[in-house]
């Protein structure tokens, strides 16, 4: 009897697993490329959370994971097994999801909430997803063929390899960054040293904006610092690191789905210049001045506008090198193409005005010293795709005669928050009535009415560079100059006096320098500078190191071992020359005439040891003078908490402008010795007659005196407020209209009271003289 055979004994053919092939194809393929994309393009993750793409291999190695779910996905319709390579990709590429589940395992509750709020919280679960995508599909595979594709262990761990290695660089310096932040010295240098060798300069400069959205790293998240969330801690480190200040690069690329937040600006209205905005630029820029030589003084107009061509306003801000002994002595802003004057008063006072009117996105103009002959500048709002136009008046002091020349140095930017434009170059234009020579760029030219002038047109020297100058090289200093004091309006003049008298050298001299990185390009010149130390002073030599400074005794029978101390020196990353002032300062005070040399770079650190330093020449102002030789322009929080610091000029060669020092105080040297006194006084010559400029320096002067006591804080803001000037307890501000003015107790000064190129009276008094001078020889010859 034949066998009948039922339908359960059959072979039954493998059911297609079209539900698994739909969620291959959804959570596997699709889910993941519109992550990729979205990612790519808004930068959601990286604005909010992390990023999870910071480089472009990293977008590469995610993109295996919708390329390797396809393959499957393909191998499932087809009913057919897996090759070997793609296998291997399989799998490579689970260990890149199971990577990235578990740094966006963190914010899973956050996507899956907003997968109900906003619909777009799938894309934080897509490497979960897909994951799984890749198991079920495994699955269903091994149960046609038996065999899975691909040992799945392999390829995470090759996975983590690769991811981990990518990620060191970002790894190392999250560690580094917590080690630099921590409270024990020894770990913050180890910390730096560790940075300095490993750490990712990019990344460290992306923690000194307060961003959203660092790059981030499995491992590296276990270290994460306070740096995260603290900006000004990070760019500390990035100086210390880097020996460069952050600002001084442009700021990191932010983009965003949101154009305020791509231009967003942390430090809008604060004190200092803090981070760069990229969209905004120095589009023009033009100097014009006046000087008299025989006085020992120039007057000049800096004039500049701004860009702004970010959708939002935007704050200006930059701390302005002025020559030494200069003044701030007018700042103008131009609101609806009209120059508006400003208003001089207390410096808290105009700082209220000025935060006062930013907060309600007015036209505001703040200046306000930022540290020995050097101001900050704030201007907003720049507006939306369009321009601002400030102008600031200097009046300055002549360098003493050195080679033969008096010397003016322009004002070049030390810190800024934007750019140059491109093709900016400053158009400069001096006029005297002695022959003028001026930095290369310049041009001397001859004109009417016996008027000299150099102009041209000169780049921004860049920070390491000197500051352009203009000089009077046949001209000395008329050994008494004076003015009557139209603005006290007294009857009362100011007289200057100059003077040649043999020069006391101080008794004892450290020479501190600078370990900063920014020195190194500069050591053989330094090397030619001290290798002239006089043999008639006590010399030392302070190194400013990562370590506890320590004194090096120059012993002038053996100079052999000063040079070879010297050459030894090695210049790293950023260094606090705090606490190296402070031992020089120790060492010098041991005589009643001590120096310090202070041979240095950028100094944008407000360490704990400058508060003592601080101490030290505010308790003996006079025993100890400090010396400032800036080989580079930049912040320098030390010099802004000292007072009496002498800035000594610089002209390009460390080496020759420090001989030029030392020569003072050679055997036999001289020095010229300057006055200026306000008294009662008639009869004077009138070709002796300067402008209201004498009376301004000698203003300047007694402001800085009478500062110095705090009892008389009170009468030297008066005094700064009357005769219009920016000092350190005094500033300017220019607001929009008369009720701004008047709710802050201020009144802008009258425009027929601010000096001008030339001061009118000043060419008058020229003219009157040498028709005068005329007349006289006419009269002679017959």
């Amino acid at each position: 009897m034949p066998e009948h055979s039922s339908a359960e004994d059959l072979p039954r053919r493998p059911r297609q697993p079209h539900g698994t092939i739909a969620f291959v194809a959804l959570f596997g393929v699709v889910l993941p490329i519109a992550a990729l994309l979205f990612e790519s393009f808004t930068g959601m993750c990286r604005q909010i959370f992390f990023d999870p793409l910071p480089t472009p291999l990293h977008f590469i190695l995610y993109a295996t994971i919708p390329l390797a779910n396809a393959r499957l996905l393909l191998a499932l319709v087809r009913g057919e097994a897996v090759p070997p390579r793609w296998a291997l990709l399989h799998t490579f590429s689970a260990g890149v999801a199971v990577f990235y589940s578990l740094v966006f395992l963190p914010i899973s509750p956050i996507a899956a909430i907003a997968i109900i709020a906003f619909g777009i919280g799938l894309l934080g679960l897509s490497p979960m997803l897909a994951l799984l995508c890749a198991v079920f599909a495994r699955k269903a595979l091994k149960s046609r063929s038996g065999q899975p594709p691909g040992k799945l262990w392999k390829g995470i761990a090759l996975a983590f390899l690769v991811l981990l290695a990518i990620d060191a660089p970002s790894t190392l310096t999250r560690i580094g960054m917590q080690m630099a932040a921590s409270d024990s010295a020894a770990t913050r240098l180890r910390g730096i040293q560790l940075l300095r060798k490993a750490g990712d300069e990019k990344m460290m400069l992306r923690l000194c904006y307060r961003q959203a959205g660092q790059a981030t790293d499995l491992l590296g998240t276990l270290f994460t610092s306070q740096t995260e969330s603290d900006p000004e801690q990070a760019r500390t480190t990035f100086y210390r690191v880097t020996g460069t200040v952050f600002n001084s690069h442009p700021a990191p690329l932010h983009r965003s789905m949101r154009d305020w937040e791509r231009t967003f600006d942390n430090d809008r209205g604060g004190t200092s210049v803090g981070q760069r905005v990229n969209d905004i630029a120095l589009v023009a820029s033009r100097m014009d001045g006046s000087i008299d030589a025989n006085a020992a003084l120039g007057y000049m107009e800096w004039t500049m506008e701004f860009h702004n061509k970010s959708p939002g306003q935007q704050e200006g801000r930059a701390e302005i090198a002025l020559p030494p002994g200069g003044v701030v002595s007018r700042a103008t802003l131009w609101i609806d193409g009209e120059e508006r004057e400003a208003a001089f008063g207390g410096r808290a006072q105009v700082r209220e005005a000025y935060a006062k009117v930013v907060r309600q996105s007015r036209d505001p103009l703040l200046v306000t010293t930022a540290g020995n002959d050097r101001v900050l500048v704030q201007l907003f709002p720049i507006p939306p795709s369009g321009n601002m136009k400030i102008r600031l008046g200097i009046t300055v002091p002549m360098a003493p005669p050195a080679q033969g020349a008096m010397h003016l140095q322009l004002p070049a930017f030390s810190e800024r928050n934007f750019d140059l434009a491109p093709d900016l170059r400053h158009a400069v234009w001096f006029e005297s009535t002695a022959p003028l020579k001026g930095s290369p760029g310049l041009n001397a030219q001859a004109g009417p009415r016996d008027l000299y002038a150099v102009r041209g047109e000169l780049e921004e020297p860049s920070p390491w560079q000197p500051m352009h100058t203009v000089w009077a090289p046949a001209s000395r200093p008329a050994a008494l100059a004076w003015s009557p004091d139209q603005i006290s309006n007294d009857g009362k003049i100011v007289v200057q006096k100059f003077s040649e008298t043999a020069a006391m050298p101080p008794q004892r001299v450290a020479v501190v320098i600078d370990g900063s990185l920014s020195m190194q390009q500069r050591k053989r010149q330094l090397l030619e500078g001290l290798a002239s130390l006089p043999a008639n002073i006590e010399m030392a030599v302070v190194f400013a190191d990562d370590e506890k400074p320590a004194l090096f005794l120059h012993n002038s029978a053996n100079s052999l071992l000063t040079r070879q101390y010297l050459a030894q020196l090695e210049f790293k990353g950023g260094r606090d020359n705090s606490e190296a002032l402070g031992a020089a300062w120790d060492w010098a005070a041991m005589s009643s005439r001590g120096a310090i040399v202070w041979i240095h770079g950028a100094q944008p650190l407000a360490s704990q040891s400058a508060e003592a330093l601080r101490q030290r020449f505010e308790r003996r102002a006079s025993q100890v003078a400090l010396y400032d030789l800036a080989l580079e322009r930049g912040p320098n929080e030390i010099a802004q908490q000292l007072k009496g610091v002498s800035a000594v000029p610089g002209f390009g060669n460390v080496g020759d402008d420090l001989r030029k020092l030392l020569a003072q105080w050679q055997p036999g040297a001289t020095q010229t010795v300057l006055s200026r006194e306000r008294r009662s006084g008639s009869g004077m010559p009138l070709s002796s007659r300067s402008s209201q400029h004498l009376v301004r320096l000698w203003a300047a002067n007694e402001v800085t005196a009478m500062s110095a006591d705090p009892g008389r804080s009170g009468a030297a803001v008066t005094l700064a407020t009357r005769y219009q000037l920016v000092t350190a307890v005094s500033g300017a501000v220019v607001l929009e209209t008369r009720e701004q003015y008047k709710d802050a107790g201020l009144e802008p000064v009258p425009p027929g009271s601010v000096p001008t190129i030339p001061e009118p009276e000043t060419w008058a008094m020229i003219m009157v003289a040498a028709l005068m001078l005329a007349w006289h020889r006419r009269y002679r010859s017959q």
